[in-house]
């Protein structure tokens, strides 16, 4: 739950395929829980779309393991947490980025969007978090 919050949250879960269209499948999902006029809604797009991007790209997630999303969310904030598979030796975390580099960002959006965000150990997986107020 989002800090602070004091509305009645929602929550909804999903587990996805570690396939290509993993990113596109969630982001449809969320903006069909959200709907097209919560006040986050492109921000917490662009931040799980970055999340499950890692999840598939660093992680056993994308080599034929699962991806699973918990929303919870008000009229005026969200909440997203991905966890993963594991496979990855560290815990996510920001990465020093070449300013021609083209990979590197993803956490670094979620930082500069999201009012709070993190990462934890989860078994031998991950669970990457953000939060969003409106």
């Amino acid at each position: 739950m989002p800090t602070g919050e004091t509305t009645a949250m929602k929550i909804e879960a999903i587990r996805i395929p570690g396939t290509e269209r993993a990113v596109s499948h969630v982001r449809r999902w969320c903006l069909d829980q959200l709907g097209d006029d919560h006040p986050v809604l492109d921000d917490a797009l662009l931040c799980l779309s970055e999340l499950v991007t890692n999840a598939m790209r660093y992680t056993d997630s994308g080599q034929g393991g699962q991806v699973h999303v918990e929303l919870s969310f008000s009229e005026r904030a969200v909440r997203v947490e991905v966890l993963d598979n594991g496979g990855s030796a560290t815990v996510p975390c920001l990465a020093d980025v070449d300013e021609e580099g083209v990979s590197g960002r993803g956490l670094r959006i979620v930082s500069f969007l999201a009012s709070a965000w993190g990462a934890d150990r989860r078994g031998r997986g991950h669970a990457v978090w953000f939060e969003l107020r409106g």
